[in-house]
C-alpha cells in the first residue's frame, strides 16, 4: 500500500517556534558553523550532564531521528528539532550516522562550503546558493544517501515536488520512487519509538506548552496509522492510536481541528440536511491533487441552509454558536455617500441577498460549518464524486496556490500587477474612492469599482482555476484564526495582493470565507 503524506501535511502546526535562549544552544550554533566537530560533542555532553534539557524534546528527538534510515542527510529548522538531536548524537550516540543539518545554519555560505568538503557533496559548486544547493540534495543517486526532511520545515520554503515526500514518522524521505511508507510507518511506531512520555508526565518540563506544541507534529501519523489500523479490523491498535491523538491535540489546543478526522473513520450516520450533496460537488474546483476550492466565498443563502439544518435537527448550542451578526450598512457609510438612496448604493443588489458573501462571522462558526458539510457530504447516499472528503478553511500556501491558479510571481490572481483593464474598470471590489475610475461604463455616484461595500459572490472575471474573487470583497479566512487573505471592500488594492496577509478581527462584515475540500478516499 503506497501511502503519500500530502493529504494531511496541512495538519503540521508547528512551523515557526521562537528561538530558545538556552546557552548551550548558542554555544552549539557557535560551534557548529566553525566546523569544529569536537567541540560540539564538548558541549554536547556538558549540557546532559548539566540536566538542563528538556525531556519531552529529548524524547521527540530520539523518535525523529529514529524516522531516518542509515547514513541519511537530515535536514531541520528550528532550535527544537536541530540542537536536542546534536545533544542525542553526540552525548549518548544516538543515530550518529545522521548527518542533521540546519535550515538556519545553512544560511551561511561559508557554512554550506564546509559541508560540501567534508560531506563529500558531488555535483555543489561552492558559493552556490542555498535553494540551488538545497535543490542539489534532493537528488539521493548523486549523493549516494537518503535525503530526509524534519516535519517542523516550513513547507513554504521548500522549492520540491510534494508528490515525492513520504511521511517515516516525525520525517519526511525525499523519494523519486513510491515506496511503502506506511510499513515503515507502523514498523517505527510498533517497535522503535518511544511513546510512553505522551501518555504519562514521567519527568517535569521547564516548558510543558512549547513540548505539547512540537508534540502536534505527531498527528499526520497517527492518523495515517488510525486509519490503516481502522481498516484493517484492528480496533485495539487504532483505538489506542485514536486516544494518543486526542490526548496530544487536546495539550496542544487543536482536539476541534483534529476530531473530524477520527469521526470519519467511522460509519457515517445520515444526516438531516437541506444541502444538496450535488451542489458541493458542482461548486469545487480543483486547486492540485486531491485538494478542491470552491468557486466563490460562501454565499447568505448557503449559509442560511446550514442554519437550518441545525434548527431542523435542534442542534441548540450550534445554532447559538454559528448566529449571524446583523450588520447596519447605513452606519458604515462614509459621509460623503450618506445622503445616497439605497437604489444608488446598491444597484446590483443588497449585501444582506442571498448570493452576496456571508460575512460577520466568528473563525469557530466558518469552522463548524466546514465541519458539518463534511458530515452531510460522507454520509449522503445521493451520487458524489468521492466517497470521502473534509471540507476545511485553508491554509496560507492552500489559499495562495488557489489563489495563483497555476501563475507564479504575479501579485493578482488574474496573473497580472494592475487592478484595472484596458476601459479603467476595476477588476475586484475595493476601497477605491481615492482612486476613480474616469472612463468605466459601469461607474455611479456611490462606487468606482462596482460596489460600496460587499457584492455577489460570482462578480467580476474568475482567474485560470475558475475561483471569484480570491481578491477584492471580502477578505477570506484561514485555518489560522488571527489572519485572513485577499482583502475586503473596505481595502485599498494593495491588501487585495496575493502575497498580502492581515491580521484578523472577526467578526467583521469585511470578513467571510472559502471551503476547501480534502479528498480523503476516492
Amino acid at each position: 500500500m503506497k501511502t503519500s503524506v500530502l493529504s494531511l501535511l496541512f495538519i503540521l502546526f508547528v512551523t515557526d517556534l521562537q528561538a530558545s535562549d538556552n546557552d548551550f544552544e548558542s554555544r552549539l550554533k557557535i560551534a557548529e558553523l566553525s566546523g569544529n566537530r569536537d567541540l560540539v560533542e564538548s558541549i554536547c555532553k556538558e549540557w546532559y550532564a548539566s540536566g538542563q534539557y528538556s525531556p519531552g524534546l529529548l524524547n521527540w528527538n530520539y523518535n525523529a531521528l529514529m524516522s531516518v534510515e542509515q547514513n541519511a542527510l537530515y535536514f531541520t529548522q528550528q532550535e527544537s528539532d536541530t540542537y536536542p538531536a546534536l545533544l542525542l548524537q553526540f552525548a549518548l550516540g544516538v543515530r550518529p550516522d545522521i548527518r542533521v543539518l540546519s535550515l538556519q545554519l545553512l544560511e551561511d555560505q561559508q557554512y554550506r562550503d564546509k559541508l560540501i568538503v567534508s560531506e563529500q557533496l558531488t555535483w555543489i559548486p561552492q558559493k552556490v546558493s542555498l535553494p540551488v544547493f538545497f535543490t542539489q540534495l534532493l537528488n539521493p543517486s548523486q549523493q549516494g544517501r537518503p535525503v530526509y526532511l524534519g516535519c517542523m520545515i516550513d513547507k513554504n520554503r521548500l522549492q520540491t515536488d510534494r508528490e515525492k515526500l513520504y511521511l517515516t514518522g516525525l520525517a519526511l524521505k525525499f523519494s523519486e520512487k513510491p515506496f511503502d511508507n506506511l510499513a515503515t510507518l507502523r514498523n517505527n511506531f510498533e517497535t522503535t519509538f518511544r511513546t510512553d512520555y505522551l501518555e504519562l508526565a514521567l519527568q517535569p518540563e521547564a516548558d510543558a506548552e512549547l513540548v505539547a506544541k512540537v508534540n502536534l507534529n505527531y498527528l499526520p501519523a497517527f492518523l495515517l496509522l488510525h486509519r490503516h489500523y481502522n481498516n484493517a479490523g484492528d480496533q485495539a491498535k487504532a483505538g489506542h492510536i485514536e486516544r494518543l491523538a486526542l490526548s496530544v491535540a487536546r495539550a496542544g489546543g487543536k482536539e476541534d481541528e483534529v476530531l473530524p478526522y477520527f469521526k470519519l473513520e467511522k460509519a457515517p450516520n445520515p444526516v438531516a440536511s437541506s444541502i444538496s450533496v450535488k451542489s458541493l460537488d458542482k461548486k469545487m474546483k480543483p486547486v492540485r491533487s486531491r485538494l478542491y476550492a470552491a468557486e466563490s466565498e460562501l454565499s447568505n443563502g448557503e449559509y442560511e441552509a446550514f442554519l437550518f439544518d441545525l434548527i431542523k435537527n435542534k442542534d441548540f448550542d450550534k445554532i447559538n454558536r454559528c448566529q449571524l451578526r446583523k450588520t447596519d450598512w447605513t452606519a458604515l457609510l462614509p459621509d460623503s455617500l450618506a445622503h445616497l438612496t439605497p437604489a444608488q448604493l446598491f444597484p446590483n443588489g443588497h449585501p444582506d441577498d442571498s448570493n452576496f458573501p456571508v460575512q460577520n462571522i466568528t473563525h469557530e462558526a466558518a469552522t463548524l460549518y466546514c465541519q458539518w458539510i463534511t458530515a452531510v457530504y460522507n454520509s449522503s447516499a445521493e451520487k458524489k464524486k468521492f466517497k470521502k472528503v473534509i471540507f476545511r478553511l485553508p491554509t496560507m500556501e492552500e489559499w495562495e496556490t488557489a489563489a495563483r491558479a497555476g501563475r507564479p510571481d504575479v501579485p493578482y490572481p488574474w496573473g497580472a500587477y494592475y487592478v484595472r483593464n484596458s476601459k479603467g474598470c476595476y477588476l475586484g471590489n475595493y476601497n477605491v474612492s481615492s482612486m476613480p475610475c474616469d472612463n468605466c461604463s459601469g461607474k455611479n455616484e456611490a462606487s468606482n469599482d462596482g460596489g460600496v461595500f460587499p457584492v455577489a459572490v460570482n462578480t467580476y472575471f474568475p482567474n485560470d482555476f475558475g475561483l471569484y474573487n480570491m481578491s477584492g470583497n471580502v477578505a477570506e479566512m484561514l485555518d489560522d484564526p488571527t489572519k485572513t487573505k485577499g482583502g475586503s471592500w473596505k481595502d485599498i488594492p494593495y491588501y487585495g495582493q496575493i502575497q498580502t496577509v492581515q491580521t484578523a478581527e472577526m467578526p467583521s462584515p469585511a470578513i467571510g470565507f472559502r471551503v476547501f475540500m480534502e479528498v480523503i478516499e476516492e
